[in-house]
C-alpha cells in the first residue's frame, strides 16, 4: 500500500508544497511540486480579449489581463464560449471576448498557453468542453463501464446542447453511483456558475480559481489503494478534510513530532537530491545518465560496473528501461527523449524491450509515445507538456537571486568558464554567515548551469 505526504520545504528562499507518493519501501512513485506564493495561474479561467489571429501558425493571441498575453492554438478549436462577439464574420476574430483556461505555464522567453476547451476536474470525474460525450476510463470494467453510461446518460440528457461532455475516473470504480452522481451534479453546477458570472463580469475577470494543484493530483489518486495521507501543515490538513470523501476520511493524518520533520523522517531532501542528479545507478550495477537540454533530452544506458556477459544485456536495458520511465514521471521530462540502450544484436531481445517501454508508458497519466527505434539502437519518445519539470522550477530559485546582493554571492560562487565548464570558487567571497548554506544552494545552481 502506498502513501502521500506533503509538506513545506524551503529552496534558495523559495518556499514550495510538495506532494509524494512513496511504495511500501518509500520509493517515490508520483511527486509535484508547487510554488507556495498562489503565483500560478495554472488551470483559471479568464474572460479575455482576442489581440490578434496569426493565420501562419494558425494561432491567436489573447489577453487575459492588461499585462499577460497568451497563446492561443487555432486547431481544433469547437464550443468556444464567447462573452461578446464583436465580429460579425463567423469564428474567432480580433477584438472578441471569449473563456480561456491556462493551460500551460509561461516557459522562459515563450507566454502561457490557453485553450477555449475548458476543463473542470471532479473527485470522480472530469467535465470538459473539447468532447461532449460521455467516456469511462479505459481501466474500468466494461459491464460497469457502459452500466455507469447508461446511468448518466438518463440523468444528463441536455449535457451536448449545454456543450459539455464527461470523464468518469479510474477511482469511481470503488463507489456507490449516489456518490458518483453527486460529484458529476458539483462539476455541472460549477460550469453553469462559471458561464453566468463571466456573462456579468468585465473583461479580463478571473472567474475560476483553480484549487492547489496538490489537491488537484490527490483527486486523480484511488485512495482504496492507500494506506495513509500525512502532513504536518495544519492549513493543508484542514483543506483536505474538505476535499477527501468521507469514506476515506481516516486516511488522513496530522504529524505532530516536533523532534523529528517529516521532511526528514521521510529523507525528502535526499529524495530531491538523487532527482536532480544527471546519474542514475541501478540495482545491477550500470547507471543511466540524463541529459536535459533546451529543445530535447538525451538519456544513456552504461553498463559501468556490471561486469554481466552479453546475453544478460537485455536485463541491464529492461531494468534501465523502467526506471527511465518512472524518471521521465518524477522530473516531468516532456519534448523529445532519446534513449541510448546498450546495443543488442538479438532482434527478439529488441522487440522485447520495446514491449517493456511500451508497456511502462501505458501506466503513465500524461501523454507519452514511443515513436521508434533508429537503425544505430536509439530509441525515440515524446512526451507531453503539462506543467514544468523539476529542472524548470527550481532553477527559478536561481532567477530570484538575481537581484540585489543574493546574485553577487551566487555568482561568485560558480565561475564558468567561455568554453564551457567552470569552477567552484565560493569559500573566498562568500561571508561567514554563509558558510553554511551554501551547501543547501551547490547542487541547484550546479544542475542548473
Amino acid at each position: 500500500m502506498n502513501q502521500i505526504v506533503l509538506t513545506r520545504i524551503e529552496l534558495n528562499s523559495s518556499k514550495y508544497i510538495i506532494y509524494l507518493e512513496l511504495n511500501g519501501n518509500r520509493q517515490i512513485v508520483n511527486l509535484r511540486l508547487s510554488s507556495d506564493d498562489s503565483e500560478s495561474i495554472l488551470n483559471n479561467i479568464y474572460t479575455a480579449r482576442v489581440d490578434n489571429i496569426v493565420p501562419n501558425i494558425n494561432s491567436a493571441f489573447v489577453r487575459i489581463n492588461q499585462d499577460t498575453n497568451c497563446y492561443l492554438s487555432l486547431n481544433n478549436i469547437r464550443n468556444c464560449i464567447y462573452t461578446h462577439k464583436y465580429s460579425k464574420k463567423e469564428g474567432l476574430c480580433a477584438g472578441d471576448e471569449i473563456l480561456v483556461q491556462v493551460v500551460k505555464d509561461a516557459v522562459k522567453t515563450k507566454d502561457y498557453t490557453v485553450s477555449t476547451k475548458l476543463t473542470l476536474y471532479g473527485r470522480y470525474s472530469i467535465l470538459t468542453t473539447d468532447n461532449i460525450s460521455i467516456s469511462v476510463s479505459k481501466k474500468i470494467d466494461k459491464t460497469y463501464s457502459q452500466e455507469i453510461k447508461t446511468l448518466i446518460n438518463d440523468q444528463y440528457t441536455s449535457h451536448e446542447d449545454e456543450g459539455y461532455g464527461l470523464i468518469i475516473r479510474t477511482n469511481a470504480q470503488n463507489i456507490t453511483h449516489e456518490e458518483l452522481l453527486s460529484d458529476i451534479y458539483e462539476l455541472v453546477n460549477l460550469y453553469t456558475s462559471i458561464k453566468e458570472k463571466a456573462a456579468h463580469s468585465s473583461i479580463y475577470s478571473c472567474v475560476y480559481h483553480s484549487p492547489a494543484e496538490y489537491i488537484l493530483t490527490l483527486n486523480s489518486v484511488n485512495l482504496s489503494e492507500i494506506e495513509r495521507i500525512i502532513t504536518d501543515q495544519p492549513d493543508i490538513y484542514a483543506l483536505l478534510q474538505q476535499y477527501i470523501n468521507s469514506k476515506y476520511a481516516n486516511l488522513l493524518s496530522l504529524y505532530q513530532d516536533d523532534m523529528v520533520k517529516l521532511s526528514t523522517l521521510y529523507n525528502i531532501n535526499s529524495q530531491l537530491d538523487k532527482l536532480l542528479s544527471k546519474k542514475i545507478w541501478l540495482n545491477s550495477g550500470a547507471n543511466i545518465i540524463i541529459e536535459q537540454l533546451e529543445t530535447l533530452t538525451v538519456i544513456d544506458v552504461n553498463t559501468a560496473k556490471n561486469q554481466s556477459k552479453k546475453n544478460n544485456f537485455l536485463k541491464i536495458n529492461i531494468e534501465a528501461a523502467i526506471e527511465i520511465i518512472r524518471q521521465l514521471k518524477l522530473r516531468n521530462i516532456s519534448g523529445m527523449i532519446i534513449i541510448d540502450f546498450i546495443n543488442m544484436k538479438n532482434d527478439k531481445d529488441i522487440e522485447t524491450l520495446i514491449r517493456t517501454i511500451k508497456s511502462q508508458i501505458q501506466k503513465e497519466d500524461t501523454n507519452c509515445s514511443f515513436i521508434d527505434i533508429t537503425k544505430l539502437g536509439l530509441v525515440e519518445l515524446t512526451r507531453k507538456k503539462t506543467h514544468k519539470s523539476l529542472k524548470e522550477q527550481l532553477s527559478k530559485s536561481i532567477t530570484k537571486l538575481a537581484s540585489g546582493t543574493d546574485y553577487k554571492i551566487a555568482n561568485a560562487r560558480y565561475n564558468r568558464s567561455s568554453t564551457g565548464g567552470g569552477h567552484w570558487d565560493y569559500k573566498k567571497k562568500l561571508p561567514d554567515s554563509w558558510q553554511i548554506k551554501y551547501k543547501n544552494l551547490q547542487y541547484i545552481i550546479n544542475y542548473v548551469y
